[in-house]
């Protein structure tokens, strides 16, 4: 059998009568890509293949076996009246009507499979402070992979929406954890890739949790501007939501406490605080990584840290003691390391100063975490070392030899690339 004229008719009655494939199938078989395969069918009579890709299309062919081609003969014998105008056939074949019908019942079989990658993203997320973004990135950064490859192909416009929803909740995580591994230009590229994909079905309670994570990722590399900014972004996307009690506490108090913003500072502790105790959060630790609005005890956690940027050294040893005892009763591993290293700092720049103090709990905040840091710890345990360096007392080579000995393991998981 010898066909003259490959056009996007032919292309199709060739894949789905003949062969029976799916179009990213037929991609693979011919060596081409989807999209060009989706393009040619596309075009349909309006469209006539050459060069190489008629080729690939005649070697396609020499290849059927005698029911594959009787089932392409078919298929063409009535588009061929269609298409040119014949009056043989008032109806197209039923074999192109059943090959439509199934490449449409392709297209809603997505369910169970977002299912599943929901139930492997909210598993990555319970386990997360225990696993560490070493190993749970790659667990996410595949299933970020799957839903793209399922994105590439024909989808029914509800399961599209969904798959779409999936890759944004995926990148965002990426994100977030490319911060807790100090690799800042990944975790900006991935909010920006997941900012987008949210807004493609307006979910502005995700972007403006991608805002926070923003915002977090340019606190540590010391942008405290970019910070603020990000912050007061995600803000208005939260509209007074839940999602603003971390953005106001983790975000925007933070950053102002970088920059001496004190007043600042208390302003967003403050309106924190109000929009917890009207969404009644709950007293208990909130996981690090969670879509789910800040509790209580991580609020004042972040209280902590930004009165202790803006040298409100009583204030954020207040806060450091208050929320303690429900850090040490949380899984929270990294979050007992914090509390600790900001309680360690008040109590080293102070006017009332307790190096010894200080010092024991900078060495339980770096013990706590040695298995698995992540970038706050690594950065803000070097920052206490500053502090406690700067002082000139025995025990404060007691934590200076400990961080470096804790350094050579951190080092691999946490600290800048070199």
């Amino acid at each position: 059998m010898i066909v003259t004229k490959w056009t996007g008719i032919e292309v199709r009655a060739l894949r789905t009568a003949a062969l029976r494939l799916t179009q990213p199938e037929f991609a693979e078989t011919i060596g081409f890509t989807v999209g060009a395969v989706r393009k040619w069918e596309g075009r349909r009579e309006t469209i006539e293949l050459a060069g190489r890709f008629a080729a690939a299309m005649d070697t396609v062919l020499g290849r059927l076996t005698d029911s594959e081609q009787a089932r392409f003969r078919a298929v063409l014998s009535g588009s061929e009246d269609s298409v040119h105008g014949g009056a043989s056939q008032t109806f197209e074949s039923l074999a192109a009507i059943a090959a439509r019908t199934r490449d449409i019942a392709e297209m809603d079989t997505d369910c169970e499979f977002v299912e599943l990658v929901s139930l492997t993203l909210d598993d990555v997320i319970e386990r997360y402070e225990s696993a560490g973004p070493l190993r749970s990135a790659p667990i996410v950064m595949e299933a970020r992979r799957q839903v793209e490859v399922m994105l590439g192909q024909r989808r029914h416009p509800a399961r599209l929406e969904n798959l779409y929803a999936m890759a944004a909740r995926l990148s965002a995580v990426l994100g977030y954890m490319a911060v807790n591994r100090g690799r800042f230009g990944h975790a900006r590229l991935y909010c920006r890739e997941a900012f987008a994909l949210a807004g493609l079905h307006a979910d502005t309670d995700l972007q403006a949790w991608i805002k926070g994570t923003e915002s977090l990722c340019a606190y540590y590399q010391r942008d405290f501007a970019a910070a603020v900014r990000a912050a007061h972004e995600g803000l208005d996307l939260a509209d007074g939501g839940a999602h603003s009690i971390r953005l106001y506490s983790n975000g925007l108090a933070r950053a102002l406490g970088k920059v001496g913003d004190r007043e600042g500072v208390a302003a967003a502790i403050d309106a924190a605080t109000v929009v917890a105790a009207r969404f009644d959060t709950g007293s208990a630790l909130t996981p690090a990584l969670d879509f789910a609005p800040y509790g209580e005890a991580r609020l004042m956690a972040n209280a902590a840290t930004a009165f202790l940027s803006a040298g409100d050294h009583a204030r954020a040893l207040d806060y450091g003691r208050r929320v303690e005892e429900r850090v040490d009763g949380s899984d929270s591993v990294w979050s007992r390391s914090l509390v600790r290293i900001d309680m360690a700092a008040a109590l080293a720049s102070g006017k009332q100063r307790d190096v010894d103090r200080a010092v024991a709990l900078g060495v339980e905040a770096l013990a706590t975490s040695h298995d698995r840091p992540i970038r706050s710890v690594w950065q803000r345990a070097h920052e206490l070392g500053d502090i406690i360096g700067s002082i000139r007392a025995r025990p404060s080579g007691d934590y200076l030899d400990t961080l470096r000995e804790w350094d050579t393991t951190a080092r691999e998981f946490a600290a800048p690339p070199s």
